[in-house]
């Protein structure tokens, strides 16, 4: 072997331990949460599911801030501006939800009278299937004989006590009118959304709660359009957990929009496997 060579082949060494010892350390961090959201994961009795929901263990970086499931019981839940629902079904494909709100599941006597609401950012309701139920609380007058209005009368112990009269009518608008226009009128009113199918075709106590536990569609925008742009650059989607601001997550890292053509950790075998063969090469060359 000529002594010329020994620095080519020192030199080759060193870059080669160099590659071996610094790139893992960035490509395993960068692969490890890469693999992390990979993974889809199991909620409750829902399978497979990935970005924009996260909870269990699955950490929030790899969804949506807004979309944390609670696993805790046999069905999930998610808060949605400050409320808890049920969460019935999960539609991936078509980006849609089916909810039902805890506080009136099996009842229609809440702990308290607060309207549904949501975040128009994210969510939207569906207009083709969904509707709404309206809830009169602490009504002082009976509106028995108002003529063509249906309308179903219950009770409640609300604070104790059970000298006001709660309403139920599918026909909202008209029967807050009327009602508006009587002597002391309902001191609460409640919208619920319920699915179209499920409004009751005659109003009783288990038919109303029955639809309002079937629940009503959700249509979610997760930060959709930059997320089909991190999948088609061979990206996965998550949020930042710092900014919450949407993150492709890459093999190479975390960037606002898609990945890198070749990833750092790929880019890192080209080199070392340049060099290994460069060194084979030399050697042959000295053998020879």
């Amino acid at each position: 072997m000529h002594p010329h060579l020994f620095p080519t082949i020192k030199l080759s060494l060193m870059i080669v331990t160099i590659t071996l010892i610094h790139f893992p350390t960035s490509f395993l961090a960068d692969n490890e949460l890469y693999l992390t959201c990979e993974a889809p994961f199991k909620c409750s009795n829902f399978l497979n599911l990935s970005y924009p929901f996260w909870g269990s263990n699955r950490p929030n970086y790899c969804g949506h801030p807004s979309f944390q499931l609670d696993c805790s019981s046999n069905v999930p839940q998610i808060n949605i501006t400050t409320m808890n629902y049920r969460v019935l079904e999960i539609n991936s494909s078509s980006r849609i939800l089916r909810v039902a709100r805890t506080d009136y599941f099996d009842t229609i006597c809440p702990a308290a009278f607060v309207n549904t609401t949501i975040d128009n950012n994210l969510f939207s309701y569906s207009t083709s299937d969904d509707t709404r139920l309206t809830l009169y609380y602490n009504c002082h007058t009976p509106v028995a004989a108002l003529p063509n209005l249906d309308f179903y009368q219950f009770n409640c112990s609300i604070n104790s006590s059970t000298k006001f009269i709660n309403y139920f009518t599918k026909s909202s608008q008209t029967f807050l009118t009327l009602i508006s226009n009587l002597t002391g009128a309902c001191n609460y009113w409640v919208n619920v959304p319920v699915l179209q199918s499920a409004v009751p075709a005659t109003a009783t106590y288990d038919a109303v709660i029955a639809a309002i536990d079937s629940g009503f569609m959700l249509r979610w925008d997760a930060s959709d359009s930059q997320c089909d742009t991190s999948l088609e650059a061979g990206g996965l989607c998550g949020s930042d957990p710092t900014t919450s601001a949407f993150a492709c997550h890459c093999t190479n890292g975390t960037f606002a929009f898609g990945c890198r053509t070749v990833s750092l950790r790929s880019s890192s075998k080209l080199i070392v496997g340049e060099i290994v063969i460069g060194m084979y090469y030399s050697h042959d060359k000295v053998v020879r």
